[in-house]
């Protein structure tokens, strides 16, 4: 197949760069040994971690995301608004923090599946921002700074944007996409998704409200 992409590219004129391409391997035979792959006199080489529309992945026996380097250009964004806005308020930097940083780590991630401790480390980071924007220690909660502030930890930021998400499939008209939504309706995380929050993906207006709720009744709990 390459071959004939490189005759066919040779005959319009278009030259394909090998050292712009990479192999990368998912499933069972991630860590075999194999050999790569040439298109023209060039080689294209396998690769463990790999970069696709500002997502970064890696191999696996799964297709696992690696949240690393979006975890540091979060905390590095965070230091620079820190140290630039020193003399404005509180709520004036949580703005800018919630405008500059945390699309750095929620960015497309309604359509990923994130594992329970890489959401752990996404929400400690985004804990981290109220922390230090109201001097609090390392140590205290901030989950009822976050409700008086009539905001959501990263665990619910991530839960309804994949909602909202799911909820916005349902009313496109492509074959693909509505079956790729059946085979995730009987996913298990779905299922326990929709339980937990009491949500129909049918009601737009009340998932984001349900969402809130669940925030604030956990909130509560945490105070008896």
């Amino acid at each position: 197949m390459l071959n004939i992409c490189h005759i066919v590219g040779a005959e319009m004129d278009v030259l394909f760069n090998a050292k712009k391409s990479t192999l990368f391997v998912v499933g069972r035979a991630y860590d075999k040994v194999i050999d790569c792959l040439q298109i023209g006199n060039a080689s294209i080489h396998w690769c463990t971690s790999l970069k696709y529309l500002g997502i970064f992945f890696q191999c696996g026996y799964c297709l696992n995301c690696d949240i690393d380097n979006s975890v540091r250009r979060f905390y590095t964004a965070a230091n620079a608004i820190v140290n630039h806005s020193r003399h404005a308020s509180e709520l004036s930097k949580l703005f800018l923090m919630e405008s500059y940083c945390l699309p750095l780590i929620n960015y497309s991630c309604e359509a990923l599946n994130y594992n329970r401790q890489q959401l752990q480390k996404l929400n400690v980071c985004w804990n981290n921002v109220y922390r230090k924007v109201f001097q609090m220690q390392l140590w205290e909660s901030v989950k009822e700074l976050q409700f008086l502030c009539e905001r959501l930890d990263f665990i619910h930021i991530y839960s309804l944007k994949k909602l909202m998400f799911l909820h916005k499939l349902t009313g496109i008209n492509n074959n693909c996409l509505q079956m790729c939504l059946r085979v995730y309706r009987r996913s298990s995380e779905f299922i326990t998704m929709c339980s937990e929050f009491d949500i129909d993906l049918c009601y737009c207006g009340v998932i984001k409200s349900h969402v809130f709720s669940h925030f604030y009744a956990v909130v509560d709990s945490r105070r008896q």
